[in-house]
């Protein structure tokens, strides 16, 4: 009789101890997830906070760590600091590149600290989501294949869960970008949270 008691206080405080756990999905990346000339309650993070909180309750959470101007090599220190935090993400967005491109850093560099940032979540058990970018010809054909290609050997070698174009139906479309044409205005956050949500799901 002690042992079938035992045995259920057992699983009692495992499952409590589950159910408290929350998700914490990290968003780390650059203006494009911080949300540049935007409310930050516009940018995707924010709208994919209330996706989580309906879906999961109000222990979940996103957590908006873009910093515009943030080229890959932020990367690792950046989720390092982030694993010190109260907030533990369990799972990370991964949206970092685009700032390399555009300073024309090598691919192969972008795709080192890609895959280290994606060996210290794996290490810490967190999820990883990784928004792929594309570039315009005009950086050149070999360049913007390279660099388009480089995301999608990272997570098929890193085994990771990829978004193929973190910006599909947003880049090219004025109506949805700021001004400078580069930057998701409100509207091109709602279409990035819906192509997010897609692929986050599964891993939630």
């Amino acid at each position: 009789m002690k042992w079938i008691l035992s045995f259920l206080s057992f699983l009692s405080l495992n499952s409590t101890a589950l159910a408290v756990t929350p998700v914490v999905v990290l968003c780390l990346g650059d203006s494009l997830t911080e949300g540049l000339e935007i409310s930050p309650d516009a940018a995707f993070p924010a709208l994919l906070d209330k996706r989580l909180k309906k879906k999961l309750g109000p222990t979940a959470e996103a957590l908006n760590a873009g910093i515009s101007g943030s080229t890959s090599a932020s990367g690792p220190s950046r989720l390092k600091f982030h694993l010190g935090s109260p907030k533990k993400p369990t799972h990370m967005i991964l949206e970092l590149g685009t700032n390399d491109a555009l300073r024309g850093l090598p691919v192969t560099a972008m795709k080192k600290n890609l895959e280290d940032t994606i060996k210290i979540a794996k290490e810490n058990k967190i999820k990883v989501l990784l928004a792929g970018m594309k570039m315009p010809p005009s950086y050149g054909p070999a360049y913007a294949k390279s660099f388009e290609e480089a995301f999608k050997l990272v997570a098929r070698e890193q085994k990771v869960a990829l978004i193929p174009f973190f910006l599909e139906g947003v880049a090219a479309h004025p109506e949805f970008n700021l001004p400078d044409g580069l930057h998701p205005n409100p509207q091109g956050h709602r279409i990035i949270t819906e192509t997010v949500w897609k692929n986050l799901e599964p891993l939630l």
